[in-house]
């Protein structure tokens, strides 16, 4: 047995010593509050320090109510697909300029709530996001593409199997927003080509990683792999839905989904991080990708969706923290290490994954106790950096234990890209850091790389890597994941 593992560990490290990963994995960024909300000082400054950590995308959710007039009535002569109709796309004007100028691609969402003219709901907490029409969506979309034509990328609404964002989840204990939102999405998609979107990316989904076991009330949550089927009208086993179920689902007469460019999907973890295993096999967060990919692959294979094979695009993911957060947060001094496995070891080694997401830059302030806010920024609430968790997005690192002697270090210079150099690092129990192999040349365009070290005692050392002055928190090796 230690022959044939000494064995394994001596051809894995005659392989090239540091292998060029392709380039696909974009880092998208997005805090909302700051870009879009705070004004246009605090947007210069955000904006100038996410392109100095090397960010390919700028996300904004370009909010429907914002930007439309308000009211319980559409007004008089209100024409949707004319952009001049929006008083609020002003200010995405500005976000999309500063963004492009510091050669940052831009996604803009377009997103809920929508204005009250535009939905069916009485007046209440869900007003906004209760049946919202899909014809005044495809204006809306049609009017955004018409206004920014600089954006690169579109997305489809946010989080759908939320009933906080889409209402109802069901009806008569029928599954209810897939549907809803499979025409929303249609429209959408004729609405950016109608404004001259041809050559933009279109994302559908953003969906959450966890919903409800069971779908049997308006307010529950749906899971995002049954939100997948239902939206695609297919049953538990991907077969067509017929007779009574398809009409009460209206899939009578279902027609094939084109137009779209990939899937977008929040794959956020519980507190235990990426290795805790979800409730059940309609859950997926990011340790379980391959589930959301086959089930778009099982869609396509059925005739339900056009074009290739759906490309995954994380765009929206983070880390609450405990602090501040003491009931949804992951332990703080944990935060950095997901960071790491969730990037280098998961998203970047799966071939379907497009982007990788970091959501927020700042915590939302909690008020009065109210910890229903969101935690996962690389800063407190009040600017300060979290221990090891801003380093760590700078300069991402996981280490892999490949044998009592050798390691696999897998990183990123994120800043730097093509032509930046890494040193690594290492030291033991005793002593300061030192060197470990030469530096590194690293050749992707994203800045990742992956080096193949032999070094004695590799477990019982810690690791970090160095880049243009900065460094990487330190990491012990990991044996294996799952």
């Amino acid at each position: 047995m230690l022959v044939r593992t000494l064995t394994a560990i001596i051809a894995l490290l005659a392989l090239p010593a540091a292998a060029a990963a392709g380039p696909r994995q974009l880092a998208i960024f997005q805090d909302d509050a700051l870009l879009v909300e705070r004004g246009p000082a605090v947007r210069v400054s955000t904006l100038d320090e996410i392109a100095g950590l090397g960010v390919d995308v700028v996300k904004v959710q370009l909010r429907w109510d914002f930007a439309a007039p308000s009211g319980a009535q559409k007004p008089d002569g209100f024409d949707g697909s004319e952009p001049a109709q929006y008083p609020g796309f002003g200010v995405y004007d500005d976000v999309l300029a500063a963004a492009k100028a510091r050669g940052m691609q831009v996604l803009f969402t377009l997103s809920p709530p929508a204005p009250s003219w535009a939905t069916r709901g009485r007046r209440g907490s869900y007003e906004a996001v209760d049946r919202p029409s899909a014809r005044e969506f495809g204006r809306f979309a049609e009017a955004a593409a018409r206004r920014f034509p600089g954006v690169d990328i579109w997305s489809l609404w946010n989080e759908p199997s939320l009933a906080k964002f889409l209402f109802p989840q069901s009806r008569g204990g029928v599954p209810y927003a897939p549907h809803l939102y499979r025409q929303l999405v249609r429209a959408g998609v004729a609405g950016l080509r109608r404004g001259g979107s041809g050559g933009d990316a279109i994302l559908f989904g953003e969906l959450q990683p966890i919903g409800a076991k069971r779908c049997c009330f308006a307010k529950a949550n749906l899971q995002p792999i049954r939100f997948i089927r239902e939206m695609f009208c297919l049953d538990a086993a991907y077969r067509p839905f017929r007779g009574r179920a398809a009409r009460v689902r209206d899939c009578d007469r279902y027609r094939k989904l084109t137009g779209l460019d990939g899937f977008a999907y929040h794959p956020y973890t519980r507190p235990g991080g990426p290795d805790l295993v979800e409730p059940s096999r309609d859950d997926a967060t990011i340790r379980s990708l391959e589930r959301v990919t086959a089930a778009l692959d099982r869609a396509r294979a059925r005739g339900r969706i056009g074009g290739r094979r759906q490309s995954l695009w994380i765009t929206e993911f983070g880390f609450q923290s405990r602090p501040p957060d003491p009931f949804s947060g992951s332990p703080l001094a944990k935060v950095p290490d997901y960071m790491a496995l969730s990037e280098l070891w998961i998203a970047r080694r799966n071939r379907r994954v497009r982007s990788y997401s970091q959501y927020t830059m700042n915590d939302v302030p909690i008020v009065n106790g109210d910890y229903g806010t969101w935690q996962s920024g690389l800063r407190f609430a009040d600017g300060r950096p979290k221990s090891g968790v801003y380093a760590m997005y700078r300069l991402p690192l996981f280490v892999r234990l490949l044998g009592p002697g050798a390691i696999e270090v897998h990183g990123a210079a994120r800043p730097g890209g093509a032509g930046a150099v890494v040193q690594v690092q290492q030291r033991g129990r005793r002593g300061g850091w030192k060197p470990l192999g030469d530096p590194i040349g690293v050749r992707n365009v994203r800045g990742y790389f992956m080096q193949r070290l032999r070094i004695g005692h590799a477990a019982r050392r810690e690791y970090r890597i160095a880049s243009a002055g900065f460094r990487s928190p330190a990491v012990d090796p990991v044996a294996r994941f799952r």
